[in-house]
């Protein structure tokens, strides 16, 4: 805990800022991740109050996540206004504006839902929303954006970091940052390890490394270095 999260938090971070660099790359797309990231607690909090069906006792939980989608729904505008002033013709690109696109329709229409709820609920009328089915809404947010993420790396290195991004970042993101599932780490160190060094090895030795990427590249690698020495 004291040594290894922040050491992977770290690296997550020199990870966004790295692929910030790709020329096409929406700057507040991790902006609105790292908010969507803030709502972990929140959702851990309303399955505890309210285990089954939204009701009185979760009304505070309720309000906080009302709070915090709206703070993502105006990023998510801010992002979807300077997607459709791009002039960019990528595929990918296209990829990834439709992707956005379904993401803020995503937020607009979780965020109705929980303020339909808080009403009731406000006006003492018994509500039957079930709280899995707010919980699922919430977390398929963070997949559309997660694929989103990839699809504005360009094409020549696309899946080098759609591997790295699913097989690395997204699962230290899901149980490491957000649950402290450390068993995850013990269980996967192993494959992990793999993927950190194949993005490695294939951007600086097998592919023209991207301008501007060699000096994360090199910080990642050397943090998860001071990560692994713990396991072997």
């Amino acid at each position: 805990m004291i040594n290894v999260k922040p050491a992977l938090n770290s690296i997550l971070n020199d990870f966004y800022q790295m692929i910030e660099i790709f020329p096409e790359f929406p700057k507040n797309l991790t902006a609105i991740l790292k908010e969507l990231d803030t709502l972990t607690s929140d959702k851990e909090a309303l399955k505890s109050s309210c285990p089954r069906t939204i009701n009185a006792n979760c009304l505070t939980n309720l309000n906080a996540l009302r709070t915090k989608l709206s703070k993502i729904r105006f990023l998510s505008f801010q992002l979807m206004s300077e997607s459709n002033q791009s002039k960019s013709h990528y595929i990918s690109n296209l990829s990834g504006q439709r992707l956005i696109s379904e993401f803020d329709s995503e937020v607009e229409e979780v965020k109705g839902h929980l303020d339909n709820a808080s009403f009731f609920l406000a006006a003492g009328v018994k509500n039957k929303k079930e709280t899995y089915s707010i919980i699922k809404e919430l977390d398929e947010l963070n997949t559309i954006l997660s694929i989103a993420v990839v699809e504005y790396v360009p094409f020549y290195y696309k899946e080098d970091f759609r591997h790295f991004f699913f097989n690395f970042v997204h699962p230290l993101q899901q149980q490491i940052s957000k649950n402290n599932n450390f068993e995850f780490l013990n269980r996967n160190i192993n494959s992990l390890n793999f993927s950190i060094n194949l993005l490695n090895q294939t951007l600086t030795k097998k592919k023209k490394t991207p301008e501007g990427m060699a000096p994360f590249l090199t910080t990642i690698h050397n943090r998860w270095n001071s990560v692994i020495r713990y396991y072997f």
